[in-house]
């Protein structure tokens, strides 16, 4: 079976052209570079039908995200990506410290674990990049919602991207992509048998101006610019 730093090359070219003093042009390389990410998975998947065999399932011996005080943006970004790469996260709480400290761990195909805590940092370090300059002194509320926006940005190009792949995929292959979560979450309760579920967040205060400036970010934001840098070994695993 082919592995995922095959296409990181064709990846880079196309994220070079993202870089272009054109933003059609630089939207759609970047968009082309994304939906190479989900084509080949489904390639994969399609392979796995025919050799009836696959990556096994497996739990993460590291985070994806790691605190003492949980931001609402980051959660959110961990449960899109997870969930579009065909994973599971549970919240595996420490106390080590004398504190509560939450942290995410991953189950799920190594490969699919690789790509989305990869995505998640990148995406992580551009939220921030981008709030530090467009909501610097606006106060919490305009950050918070900012960063929320941008999530629900990168949450619309994600499922876009995955109706794209899919149109030229076969039948089976996007049956096999459909059913990873499920097969995780699956693995997941055999690994932990008396999981609880998560409680869910309470909704803080919205500035609907700061979401929507957010959410346009995230729509326009390459999705895996650095591949070229060294981000690319957590793809390595």
């Amino acid at each position: 079976m082919s592995d995922i730093n095959s296409i990181i090359p064709k990846v880079i070219k196309l994220l070079a052209l993202s870089k272009s003093a054109n933003a059609n042009e630089a939207a759609a390389a970047a968009n082309a570079a994304n939906k190479l990410i989900d084509a080949y998975r489904l390639s994969e998947a399609d392979i796995e039908c025919l050799a009836e065999t696959g990556e096994p399932i497996e739990e993460d011996s590291e985070y994806i995200y790691e605190s003492g005080k949980i931001t609402p943006w980051k959660t959110t970004l961990v449960h899109h990506l997870v969930k579009h790469y065909g994973c599971v996260h549970w919240n595996d709480t420490s106390y080590a410290t004398g504190r509560q400290v939450s942290r995410y761990r991953l189950v799920g195909r190594r490969s699919d674990i690789g790509i989305a805590k990869y995505m998640f940092a990148y995406l992580t370090a551009e939220c921030q990049r981008l709030a530090a300059i467009e909501a610097k002194g606006k106060g919490r509320v305009f950050v918070g919602s900012y960063c929320k926006g941008f999530v629900d940005g990168i949450a619309t190009q994600l499922t876009a991207s995955r109706r794209d792949a899919q149109q030229t995929a076969s039948s089976n292959a996007i049956v096999k992509i459909n059913a990873r979560e499920e097969e995780a979450k699956a693995a997941l309760y055999k690994f932990h048998t008396n999981l609880r579920t998560v409680k869910s967040q309470s909704h803080a205060r919205l500035d609907a101006s700061a979401f929507y400036q957010g959410k346009v970010q995230g729509q326009n934001t390459h999705l895996g610019t650095s591949l070229s840098s060294g981000g690319t070994k957590m793809l390595h695993k």
